[in-house]
């Protein structure tokens, strides 16, 4: 899916991006914040910022934005684990 976003010229000129830097981080940074409003799941976020999981992580990282995990995610993982 694409969607088309209209911006004031003049406000990307301002950016300290290059043209095709913009997009890029325009998609990241949308994904990243999806991801901290809890509008997307970590998988989704990567799949929708182009990242695998773990730059991903980076991402969110750099910007501040804590990983959700829950206890039943920990009890969860460690159930897996236990099985293993």
């Amino acid at each position: 899916m694409s969607i088309t976003l209209d911006f004031d010229d003049q406000a990307l000129a301002s950016l300290p991006l290059g043209p095709g830097e913009r997009e890029r981080h325009m998609q990241i940074e949308l994904a990243c914040r999806f991801y901290a409003k809890g509008w997307l799941s970590l998988g989704q976020a990567a799949r929708m910022a182009k990242l695998d999981r773990y730059a991903f992580g980076a991402e969110l990282a750099e910007r501040g934005i804590p990983r959700q995990y829950s206890v039943a995610d920990l009890e969860a993982d460690l159930h897996y684990a236990g099985g293993q």
